[in-house]
């Protein structure tokens, strides 16, 4: 196809997007856009292990030099058809004021970044940032978050995920993996286990459960659904997903110590002895399953896998690259403390291993990325409207009157806890599937808060009693 009926394709694409879209807004389905955001990384995030090795197509739309990625054009489509339909906002909360102020200023770092002459090739890339996550919000925090519940998103994105999760942990945990090639659809690596990948699962897999540990009748499916999702970041390539792991169920855990988690959380034997079940049964999927077709000795993959993943050289060399890259990237960031050096900033420092020095934009964790391109200016910014959201969440986990969005909430906190300390070993910003999702989250937290009457009507009924 000639470059000018590509892009003829591409603007029909997105136009025929754009009224299925402005349709959903005025028949009152605003959260479809969202659910099909959702269900679209989960099926690229099983496909593609690595953002960085996929061809263009479906998933990677473009044309000469210009690239896009599927989430920043739904998203801008999706905001798009919103604003025909409704308009601009009649109100803006602090959160969103916030998240507003975060977005200027990344338009103001990215203004910097050109007059410093930084790199026109990275720059774009990292002010999409503003897209994935502060557009991601706009998006979710928009919708009714009773209307997620309604349509059992989570339910159905945390079952089909578990297919994929189940099929990449057999595949990663035997070195399945191979390149397939169907139209647009060509995958160089598919059965890999990506930490991106292992990140969403875990995300998908913490809300699904919270949810259903909240009903009075629960699904044993979404039960059994949800092991392969929590556990998929011991079978990945990547230590990073293991944080996102942790640092999602450590703030579970905090919150169930609390009056609140025994009042709307009820956890029985039987549920337990699926879940265990379930976990017997991945295990046995990944390993003894492959090993009696292929008639060799059965592997044990959460201890190999983990202790693989602390012990080996390369990991020890990725380790200390990471450090050589943090104090490289702090000394930079000192140089402009207060407004960053702009996006695209770049920076050199030495990789062990192959023993050269490396030119690189990222830094590999949030708070020095933020403090590099964007200066305290931004990292204050950017962390205030996380804080706000995450304490607002909270406060809807304990005091909302309806005991499902307050569930919700809980879960939506943990995965950006999650994402947040996940994002202490690498660049967020960059990675857009990650970004994205978290946005997302945030946004549901912000329609959580304000959710019939939101937190007001809640304080309302504790000070009467009735809550």
């Amino acid at each position: 196809m000639t470059a000018v009926g590509t892009l003829l394709a591409l603007a029909l694409v997105g136009a025929g997007l754009l009224a299925l879209f402005v349709h959903w807004e005025r028949r009152g389905q605003e959260h479809r856009p969202v659910a099909l955001i959702l269900s679209l990384l989960a099926v690229e995030l099983v496909l593609y292990d690595n953002e960085g090795n996929m061809p263009r197509g479906i998933f990677h739309p473009g044309i000469g030099s210009l690239d896009l990625r599927l989430p920043e054009v739904l998203i801008t489509l999706a905001l798009v058809a919103r604003l025909i339909v409704r308009g601009g906002p009649r109100s803006i909360g602090l959160p969103a004021l916030l998240w507003a102020a975060t977005a200027a200023w990344f338009a103001a770092a990215a203004v910097i970044g050109v007059v410093s002459h930084n790199s026109l090739v990275k720059l774009p890339y990292e002010a999409k940032a503003v897209i994935y996550i502060m557009g991601g919000y706009a998006l979710a925090s928009g919708v009714p978050v009773r209307r997620f519940l309604e349509a059992r998103l989570f339910e159905r994105l945390a079952r089909w995920s578990a297919l994929g999760a189940v099929v990449l942990i057999v595949t990663s945990t035997n070195h399945m993996s191979d390149a397939v090639h169907v139209p647009l659809l060509s995958m160089e690596n598919f059965g890999g286990l990506g930490g991106d990948t292992a990140a969403f699962f875990v995300a998908a897999g913490m809300v699904a459960l919270l949810l259903e540990l909240g009903k009075d009748r629960r699904s044993p499916l979404t039960l059994a659904s949800v092991c392969p999702l929590l556990l998929s970041p011991f079978f990945s390539d990547q230590r990073a997903s293991l944080l996102m792991l942790g640092g999602a169920v450590v703030t579970v855990l905090i919150a169930a110590i609390g009056r609140t988690a025994r009042a709307r959380i009820h956890v029985s034997g039987t549920q337990v002895a699926l879940v265990a079940l379930a976990v017997v049964g991945v295990v046995l999927a990944a390993s003894v399953i492959p090993a009696a077709v292929s008639q060799q000795p059965v592997q044990v993959p959460l201890a190999s896998r983990t202790l693989a993943d602390f012990d080996t050289a390369a990991k020890a060399e990725s380790a200390q690259a990471r450090i050589n890259k943090w104090t490289v990237a702090w000394d930079a960031a000192r140089q402009d403390l207060v407004f960053g050096h702009g996006l695209g900033y770049e920076y050199t420092y030495f990789e062990p291993g192959p023993n050269t020095l490396e030119t690189t934009d990222i830094a590999e964790n949030l708070l020095l990325d933020l403090l590099l391109w964007t200066g305290l200016v931004g990292l204050v910014l950017f962390v205030t409207a996380l804080v706000v959201c995450v304490v607002d969440g909270l406060r809807v986990w304990r005091f909302h009157p309806d005991p499902v969005i307050g569930i919700l909430a809980l879960g939506l906190v943990a995965v950006v806890i999650g994402f947040v300390a996940k994002g202490q070993v690498e660049s967020l910003f960059e990675n857009y599937r990650e970004a994205t999702a978290m946005g997302i989250a945030l946004g549901m937290l912000r329609g959580a808060v304000t959710s019939t009457g939101g937190l007001r009507r809640s304080r309302t009924l504790v000070a009467e009693g009735r809550l």
